[in-house]
């Protein structure tokens, strides 16, 4: 090897020597600084750690075992706290950070992160969006945001219960950017995916939900083992309102949302669409003591309620699977309640929404399913969330129902017996925010009412005998023939849910239908 030669190794060496002690000793300055701003946090704000490690050739970062507590700023009390096993931040761009002003990252990840939250309802969310703003003085473009195996605990200030709660989260985030640019909208990303298991959370003061597992996507989304229960037992729950109040207790097998779109409108108001939802077997039991003084605040219709909602809604097609409802009422201290059984029940619910134009579209509910456990029953529902009048069209079409079957219902809570069989009933409902029109038709085999005493057992001989003057014991002369019935201009209880007005419109038009002359009215 020949001097030259030898001298530029020496010099290639020594250089190289010098950048590794350099990096090094810019390692170790770097550290030393960032100990140093972590120490001077402010003084609400307490972190801890096992070990930092920074690779600034790389642009690398780890800590093991953080811990950050974050007090009030005028109290001793924790409002946050965060414990993870291992956090790292990898491909520091210094480039755009000294020339572009911009933070670029490769990937963020954070393994195994316990965060729990203290909610305070006196601070409003504008504040602490607020604060989330104003801290962001820089584009922040993050390749790959991880949590692995995360955890979320959520509890109120004031009594310490808890809000939210949610086990092994798996979240990953691609190309998120934030930015003070667009305040409406301050964070994008590419792409996402989202899981957790064993979610609860608190609904209101009176029912909590729970979930399964939930996965999440941008356009596909599903949830499983659904539940919504009311947190007290049912007469727990009647010593404690001051109103009736219905208790609950709703299970799904699993719910999958398909083509969805979700986010913030440039109008910073939320917004979610979806193509296709489907709801697989759910099984909802509601309870209402009618005993508790009754609610008598307005119950707006349903389109209404779609109309006056806070965000915006698409829902192309709703499809119920399986679903089976029992309603029990209870009016009298003595029994348990009346129930009312939709088993077996399909639903397809058409544009359930409230973006949609004047003429663009209608909302359309159609429902098969097995009313008392015997009898089917097919309905067509429709209206237009436009419509501020509220008008609607209700069609049903019931098959043979055993009186009988009824009982369980009217009993024990209108101290009223029926006997024979309600071969075929169709009625037409048309009706709007005021008040209701109904033709029935129905054809009925040796039908009586009974009344019964105040023990609810023995019949009230004179009394049922007065009623059934006023009722046809039977709706045809031939196989064929059906009692007609209508009513007009059935005045609705605005205090009093769809479900009351239905009910309103349907009883006179059976009762018109049973205690008239039965002939089909002259529609001209």
């Amino acid at each position: 090897m020949n001097k030259k030669v030898k001298k530029g190794l020496l010099v290639a060496i020594g250089v190289m020597v010098v950048l590794i002690i350099c990096v090094f000793v810019l390692n170790a300055v770097v550290e030393h600084k960032l100990e140093s701003q972590i120490a001077e946090a402010p003084e609400n704000i307490k972190i801890k750690y096992k070990s930092l490690k920074i690779n600034t050739l790389k642009g690398n970062l780890e800590l093991e075992h953080p811990q950050i507590v974050i007090y009030g700023k005028t109290t001793d009390s924790v409002n946050a706290q965060i414990e993870l096993e291992h956090f790292s931040v990898t491909d520091f761009g210094y480039w755009n950070y000294l020339v572009n002003d911009e933070i670029t990252l490769g990937n963020i990840v954070l393994r195994q992160p316990k965060m729990k939250y203290y909610h305070n309802d006196l601070v409003k969310s504008k504040s602490y969006n607020d604060a989330f703003k104003n801290s962001l003085n820089k584009l922040i473009k993050v390749h790959s945001f991880q949590i692995h195996k995360g955890e979320v605990e959520i509890r109120t200030v004031s009594n310490d219960s808890l809000m939210l709660d949610s086990k092994k989260i798996d979240l990953r985030i691609e190309g998120l950017q934030i930015s003070q640019s667009n305040p409406k909208q301050p964070i994008t990303y590419k792409d996402f995916a989202m899981s957790s298991q064993h979610v609860f959370y608190q609904v209101s003061d009176y029912e909590n939900l729970f979930l399964e597992h939930i996965d999440v996507h941008p356009n596909f989304s599903k949830f499983k083992g659904l539940r919504v229960q009311t947190k007290y037992s049912k007469s727990k729950l009647s010593s404690m309102i001051p109103v009736e109040r219905d208790h609950y207790n709703l299970r799904v097998d699993s719910i999958e949302i398909q083509k969805q779109d979700f986010g913030i409108a440039q109008d910073s108001l939320f917004y979610f669409k979806s193509e296709r939802m489907d709801v697989y077997q759910p099984n909802f039991k509601i309870f209402r003591d009618k005993l508790v003084e009754d609610d008598m605040s307005y119950k707006p219709l349903y389109s209404k309620m779609l109309r006056d909602l806070k965000f915006d809604m698409t829902l192309s097609t709703v499809l119920l699977n399986n679903t089976s409802i029992t309603y029990t009422e209870k009016v009298n201290e003595e029994t348990t309640g009346g129930k009312l059984l939709f088993s077996k029940l399909n639903a397809q619910i058409k544009n359930l929404s409230n973006t949609y134009k004047p003429d663009e579209a209608v909302t359309s509910v159609n429902v098969k399913a097995i009313f008392m456990d015997n009898s089917p029953i097919n309905v067509q529902w429709d209206f237009d969330i436009n419509d501020t009048s509220d008008a609607f069209v209700f069609k049903a079409e019931m098959g043979k129902l055993n009186a009988d079957s009824m009982n369980q219902f009217m009993e024990p809570n209108l101290n009223v017996r029926l006997e024979g069989e309600i071969n075929k009933t169709y009625f037409t409902l048309n009706a709007n925010e005021e008040k209701g029109h109904i033709d029935l038709k129905l054809n009925y085999d040796d039908f009586d009412v009974i009344i019964l005493k105040e023990n609810g057992e023995e019949k009230n001989k004179f009394l049922s005998s007065i009623v059934n003057i006023f009722v046809s014991k039977d709706s045809k002369d031939k196989a064929e023939d059906f009692r007609h019935g209508s009513k007009s201009d059935i005045e609705r209880a605005k205090n009093k849910s769809v479900f009351n007005y239905l009910w309103l419109n349907l009883k006179g038009g059976l009762m018109n239908a049973m205690t008239g002359d039965g002939k089909e009215k002259d529609k001209n």
